[in-house]
């Protein structure tokens, strides 16, 4: 296991109720899973040490990126009542290396949990661990638990059954045109799910499972159906274990311009964990400056190898983004600036930026796929409206990118590149800005 330090930034609470306590400090790192990097967050308090630690497993497929923005107001709630917090991109998601195509998927996800668990004790200096994952995240949290004894685990609706999850997804694939294509594999809402991947998870089945935890607590939608026969089978198995409802849950699942944080539920998760958290933190000294980028890592592409890097483009306001340039030959090509797809984070709809920067990396483009303010990591300030697609503060956001480009790589053209919102700020931004690196745009 080693760490690749790739950001670091301060940040307040997003939620006011937590604003009194400690302010976040957010470290975005890559850390290394089966021998290939995995894209995480660390969130924790800034002006004290922790050694309570919680990993945040996300869902996979098109629930990862509707769930996003909510997940990260978790991480900075529970950071900010004194927990250090690991939010992480399981291998093929995300900004992680790997595609949805390859072998494995469900048992390198079960790997990566269980390598970023390991990354948290050993780096992260917490002698306590929980998890609290989402779906397919609660899922691979309960397989975790299986093997490793946790503090508190949380499974918010958590996919109990693996054939029901798979019936769900055929569903998507079904509604799509892509259907008509045939194949063994399953594309729901841009994400793809081989035929082996498909019959792993229709082998999921939690109530064959005895996980082993001090406290659980299994969150449904307060929509539905109010028994849960994973809740009964932990009881039966003399588990401590709480079974609860909460609203929000299916807006936060909506599609990302039109998702809604649902602030109780994370305030129900919070006051549950801190239910159980009796430890006492100590003074550590405030993190002093910032640097812009830190060392990389390489990832694979489908015509060859890139190195990636995580980037602070701005502190006020606060801008994020990811660079993938060729990994070992100079080029003068233009730098491609990918803009926010509507309000999903800056891996794209289906994670088409991710997989477009490295294509274009292997061919010698060096590519920025960035937040813009209020979507992403681009965290606003609490005080403002986040998740706006057409934002009067895009431009600006733009500018500074150009900016930051033209400081680190000077004499470098840019190109922009959007698609639906992204396009309109990109035409928009090459029509009004009278940057001189500014060249063209692709809508």
């Amino acid at each position: 296991m080693h760490l690749t330090l790739v950001k670091h930034e301060t940040t307040r609470p997003q939620d006011a109720a937590v604003s009194r306590v400690h302010a976040v400090e957010r470290t975005a790192l890559y850390l290394e899973s089966e021998g290939r990097p995995l894209f995480a967050w660390l969130h924790r308090p800034s002006a004290i040490a922790t050694t309570h630690g919680i990993l945040i497993c996300p869902p996979v497929g098109h629930e990862m990126v509707h769930s996003h923005r909510a997940l990260r107001h978790l991480a900075n709630q529970l950071a900010a009542h004194g927990f250090a917090v690991l939010r992480l991109d399981y291998h093929g998601t995300g900004d992680s290396d790997g595609t949805d195509r390859e072998p494995r998927r469900h048992a390198t996800w079960q790997a990566n949990v269980r390598d970023a668990a390991i990354w948290l004790r050993a780096h992260g200096g917490c002698e306590k661990l929980s998890l609290i994952g989402l779906r397919m995240g609660a899922t691979l949290a309960a397989h975790y638990a299986e093997h490793h004894e946790v503090k508190n685990l949380v499974l918010w609706a958590p996919i109990t059954k693996g054939r029901r999850y798979v019936r769900e997804l055929t569903a998507l694939h079904q509604t799509a045109a892509q259907s008509a294509q045939g194949g063994t594999s399953i594309e729901a809402v841009g994400f793809v799910f081989t035929q082996e991947t498909i019959q792993d998870l229709a082998k999921v089945d939690l109530t064959m499972l005895a996980p082993r935890f001090r406290r659980g607590l299994i969150l449904q939608s307060d929509i539905g159906a109010k028994e849960s026969p994973l809740f009964d089978h932990l009881v039966k198995l003399g588990a401590a274990v709480e079974l609860q409802s909460a609203p929000g849950y299916e807006q936060m699942m909506a599609e990302p311009q039109y998702t809604q944080v649902p602030h109780i539920a994370l305030k129900q998760i919070t006051r549950w964990m801190l239910e159980g958290h009796s430890e006492t933190t100590t003074a550590r000294p405030m993190a002093g400056g910032h640097t812009s980028s830190f060392a990389s890592s390489t990832v694979t592409s489908g015509s060859g190898r890139v190195r990636e890097s995580a980037h602070r483009i701005s502190i006020a306001p606060d801008l994020f983004g990811i660079v993938t340039e060729p990994e070992d030959r100079v080029s003068d090509l233009p730098w491609i600036v990918m803009l926010n797809g509507g309000a999903a984070h800056r891996i794209g709809p289906g994670r088409l930026h991710v997989q477009l920067s490295r294509q274009l990396g292997a061919l010698g483009y060096p590519c920025l796929r960035m937040d813009i303010s209020g979507l992403g990591d681009s965290e606003l300030d609490p005080s403002l409206d986040e998740n706006d697609t057409y934002p009067a503060t895009a431009f600006r956001d733009v500018a500074l990118t150009c900016d930051y480009l033209q400081q680190h790589w000077p004499s470098r053209s840019i190109v922009l590149m959007g698609l639906c919102s992204g396009a309109y700020a990109a035409f928009q931004s090459l029509a009004q800005l009278p940057h001189p690196a500014l060249i063209e745009s692709i809508l």
